[in-house]
């Protein structure tokens, strides 16, 4: 019984091994040697990529920008996540059609929403032309072409695409939560505050725990919206870690070089993952 269990499991091990397992593998391999991706010929370097990376000041610009949206949007799409969750979590005749409004930028192509939001945010686009007809010209601005205002550009839309995402999760967990719970805290005296407190926010950690993970591991890769609306420009200035794997493999053929950097992106989101993991244990527990 046991063997015909494990060759249940055996296509599952197969696939993972296959898509993860051997990239990952193949990754740090890659990660040692001066390859450009296009020669037969290759040299093992050893740590040298690594050393290279820590006086590349483009990389530490690429972290910087990539901390930046990750804390932005991050903090951004789970509070408003779980507040949007919130008002949503009750019955009504609209409700489901909002909760689908909300959840629609999600499933569509980021590359089609990239397009559309340049369009509106790019100097001669809708949103300065708006400004314009209703006489608030003082607030037009170059919203993709000056640096402090592109990194915000691509907070913005990244939050207003996976804002809906988190929601449903938060919403899933919040409706697990027992309506006599409730009832018992309204009893004994307790306001909304203390509710939210003392029973909504124990019973949703794990909720938390893992669109915190998800947040974090999504706009630490980065890419798609970054290419299309700004191509990571002005300059370098919103370059982020994902771009600048890409840059380095494709553009300037350093292969080799782009997979420490991938590695390094590689260790560090596990490492925050199990920091979170382990915070989120002892809070709920």
């Amino acid at each position: 019984m046991k063997k015909k269990s494990i060759l249940f499991v055996v296509p599952a091990i197969l696939i993972y091994t296959v898509l993860l397992i051997m990239p990952i593998i193949g990754a740090f391999f890659l990660s040692l040697t001066d390859w450009n991706g296009i020669s037969q010929q290759f040299h093992f370097v050893g740590l040298k990529n690594y050393a290279s990376m820590l006086t590349d000041t483009r990389l530490f610009g690429a972290i910087g920008n990539t901390v930046k949206i990750t804390l932005c949007v991050g903090i951004a799409v789970n509070v408003g996540g779980l507040a949007v969750a919130f008002l949503l979590n009750k019955r009504g005749k609209l409700t489901n059609v909002v909760r689908s409004v909300f959840f629609l930028p999600y499933v569509l192509s980021t590359v089609a929403i990239s397009f559309v939001w340049m369009s509106i945010l790019s100097y001669t686009g809708i949103l300065n032309t708006v400004l314009e007809w209703v006489g608030l010209s003082g607030l037009v601005s170059d919203f993709i072409g000056n640096a402090k205002n592109s990194i915000r550009s691509i907070c913005v839309v990244e939050i207003w695409r996976t804002i809906g995402f988190y929601m449903v999760i938060y919403l899933a967990y919040l409706q697990t939560v027992p309506e006599e719970l409730y009832e018992a805290c309204m009893i004994d005296g307790g306001n909304s505050r203390q509710q939210f407190r003392y029973i909504t926010l124990p019973m949703i950690v794990p909720g938390i725990t893992i669109c915190t993970i998800m947040s974090i591991m999504t706009e630490m890769r980065q890419y798609d919206i970054v290419k299309v609306i700004t191509n990571g420009g002005p300059g370098y200035s919103t370059e982020t870690i994902t771009y600048n794997i890409v840059t380095q493999a494709f553009g300037n053929n350093m292969l080799g070089y782009s997979s420490a950097i991938a590695v390094f992106l590689f260790v560090f989101i596990a490492g925050i993952s199990v920091l979170q993991l382990k915070a989120s244990n002892k809070i709920g527990g």
